[in-house]
């Protein structure tokens, strides 16, 4: 098959009380399809699937029977290698009100931003499955985000099918704990991936299914994280180097989740306390940087730096080095940029809590910064993510162009609704947290020579995430949800 054509891209997520769809329809040229990793070719190491669907939501017995409805196993009979995965849907298996189940993990809880779509081959020995992949997506962002299911059937020769499930166009999801994104106009999950990718199977799935050869491909949609020469890198104004002492004053942390500031001081959850701000003599090159610590969490909780805007930058660069007990090779970091319309900063105190928590300095936050908290204050954020080498330092520079617009309210809610470009004037605050992913350990963050600079524009080079080239043209679709993770047949367009 020749992937290198024009086609017409179709992008979808839905909007109603539950699943939501998004259509947005141009001409784009896509690259030959290369492979970013194998996520599975069932050969040899990754997760052993399990032998049998089983939902969290089941009773006792019903999971004790889980065998009896359905069965996953690795088997000879691959003609790509030797091995496959064989899945069979028995025709008892306790949907209930449910629309899909995940039938097993197939890849990391990060993806990098060229990551476009997931390529498998499959063949169906009996009867009629319906696929998608997806997961959980980070807190402030959809919830839970799954590529456009497929359906397939047994072919007349009963040969082998190749499906390829794009990350990006044609993308699903529900409303479980959007908050900050229920609204949004565009969906993301490759930017705002936060739990192991999953194979998930739909309501309408029955009989038996071979998979193999389960793949991470990039259609040139999204990009390498850009890198610049520092010739290229022309400084406009530093933010913070941290060698004044006064300048640990700008620092901060701040909880974006609703709680009852009126009751005892606590935590909302035990997971969630606030990240440690200190100022280290531990400099890139000797003097001092910030250091945030803080165990990865679901993407609440933030270490923040008070920021003054200036005009005429496109990027943000800081050198940053980040520290995990684990051995991973990388560590992601997500990012967020606080705005108003005018630039102007907000009224900081108004959120912060009363004095008897201000005294728990393990229990309680700076800042409290949730839509109940900020209502009637325009504001918005943007969001960006970066990976960064565990336990090295290293100059990140990230356009302005690369973040996303995650929320908007008041005045600020254009931003969010049309999806405006991210401007150096209007930045109040920079945030950063270690997200879900490294969850096992104590990330160490250490943040220095953060700076406004201007780097080479060359138009959508400066992204790396894929973004909609037109908003105005994404078309929200209702879909009808009947329970937790549930939804119904897709209305057509």
């Amino acid at each position: 098959m020749n992937w290198r054509k024009y086609i017409t891209v179709v992008l979808a997520g839905w909007v109603t009380c539950g699943w939501v769809n998004h259509t947005f329809a141009q001409e784009k040229r896509v690259d030959e399809p290369t492979v970013v990793a194998v996520l599975r070719d069932f050969e040899s190491g990754g997760p052993r699937p399990g032998p049998a669907i089983v939902q969290w939501s089941w009773t006792a017995k019903q999971k004790a029977a889980a065998g009896e409805y359905s069965q996953v196993a690795v088997v000879d009979g691959s003609p790509f290698g030797q091995r496959c995965l064989k899945m069979t849907i028995g025709p008892d298996l306790p949907w209930g009100r449910m629309a899909m189940y995940r039938a097993m993990l197939i890849g990391p809880d990060y993806l990098p931003p060229q990551a476009d779509a997931v390529r498998m081959r499959v063949k169906v020995v009996s009867g009629r499955f319906e696929l998608t992949v997806g997961g959980p997506t980070v807190y402030f962002g959809h919830s839970d985000v799954h590529a456009a299911p497929q359906v397939v059937e047994p072919t007349a020769d009963g040969e082998w099918q190749t499906l390829v499930f794009s990350l990006n166009e044609d993308l699903m999801r529900n409303f479980r704990r959007a908050r900050f994104g229920k609204e949004s106009p565009v969906i993301s999950y490759v930017r705002w991936i936060q739990e192991p990718l999953g194979l998930v199977i739909l309501r309408q799935s029955e009989g038996e299914i071979l998979i193999d050869q389960i793949e991470l491909i990039s259609l040139g949609q999204g990009k390498a994280y850009p890198q610049f020469d520092d010739v290229q890198v022309k400084r406009v104004g530093l933010i913070a180097d941290f060698e004044k002492p006064e300048e640990l004053a700008d620092a901060f942390t701040f909880f974006q989740d609703p709680i009852d500031l009126t009751g005892e001081p606590k935590v909302a959850r035990p997971t969630w306390p606030p990240p440690t701000v200190q100022r280290v003599a531990e400099g890139k090159d000797g003097g001092f940087s910030l250091e945030m610590s803080q165990k990865g969490t679901e993407e609440v909780a933030f270490a923040g730096l008070k920021v003054e805007g200036v005009e005429g930058a496109n990027a943000i660069a800081m050198t940053i080095r980040a520290e995990h007990p684990e051995a991973m090779k990388e560590l992601a970091v997500d990012l967020v940029a606080y705005v108003t319309p005018t630039g102007e900063p907000i009224d900081w105190q108004r959120f912060a809590p009363p004095l008897a928590w201000q005294k728990q300095e393990k229990i309680a936050y700076t800042y409290y910064l949730s839509q109940q908290a900020m209502r009637g204050t325009s504001y918005g954020f943007y969001h960006a993510r970066r990976a960064i080498p565990n336990g090295q330092w290293q100059r990140v520079v990230i356009p302005l162009a690369d973040f996303q617009c995650a929320y908007g309210q008041g005045d600020a809610e254009a931003m969010f609704r049309r999806q405006l470009p991210l401007e150096s004037s209007k930045i109040i605050a920079l945030g950063f947290i270690p997200p879900y992913r490294q969850r096992s350990g104590v990330t160490r963050l250490l943040i220095d020579d953060v700076a406004f600079v201007n780097v080479p524009a060359d138009g959508q080079s400066l992204r790396s995430f894929w973004q909609h080239a037109d908003v105005s043209k994404v078309i929200l679709e209702g879909m009808k949800e009947d329970a937790y993770g549930g939804v119904r047949q897709r209305r057509s367009p």
